[in-house]
């Protein structure tokens, strides 16, 4: 019984249509990691790309609209973009701050 209401009780907006901010999101997080050379703007736009995403997983879930793919898809991306630009960093620390011996 609480289950029929409680799937009764949700906005059912499933038209086919994909929730445009999952899109938006799975977007931005493959600029970021396309961007992670130009640092600054590819942790801009995972910011932006994990926000977007988490909120289309949360229309997603209310409303049963399609694209909760695309939101996953977007959230891991924005983190690698976010994650990447760190990794090099160090990494770019430990290759050149390594002593050479000849």
């Amino acid at each position: 019984m609480t289950q029929e209401m409680s799937d009764s009780n949700r906005i059912n907006h499933n038209n086919g249509i994909t929730n445009t901010k999952a899109t938006i999101s799975l977007i931005l997080g493959i600029l970021s990691i396309l961007f992670v050379i130009l640092w600054f703007v590819g942790i801009i736009l995972a910011i932006i790309g994990l926000v977007l995403g988490v909120i289309a997983l949360q229309e997603i879930k209310q409303t049963n609209q399609p694209g909760k793919k695309l939101a996953v898809g977007g959230i891991i991306c924005s983190i690698a973009g976010i994650v990447l630009p760190f990794f090099f960093v160090v990494l770019a620390y430990w290759v050149f701050m390594t002593p050479t011996v000849y």
